[in-house]
């Protein structure tokens, strides 16, 4: 189960953020002793010089619901325009 939610947990950051092979956005969640879930979160433009990154931490029965929040968060810090960026730079490649 703890497997499971982690994988949902970022997957949901990765949807959210329309990540994919060609985009640097990178997640990671594990399971903590106590029981919560703790995702998270990093945008990086092409040459490094740009990174936003962000840790939330829930119960593991709302994995979506993590990686949602985190996803909003990333965005709030400017996320888009790195990934905006990102997309147009690899479109004119």
């Amino acid at each position: 189960m703890a497997v499971d939610s982690q994988v949902r947990a970022e997957r949901a950051l990765l949807a959210e953020l329309h990540g994919g092979c060609s985009v640097p956005v990178g997640a990671y969640a594990e399971s903590l002793p106590d029981g919560n879930l703790r995702l998270s979160g990093q945008v990086t433009s092409l040459d490094g010089t740009e990174q936003i990154s962000g840790v939330l931490t829930g119960p593991p029965s709302e994995p979506e619901k993590l990686g949602a929040t985190l996803a909003a968060d990333l965005i709030d810090q400017g996320a888009y325009s790195i990934l905006d960026a990102v997309r147009a730079a690899t479109a004119a490649s």
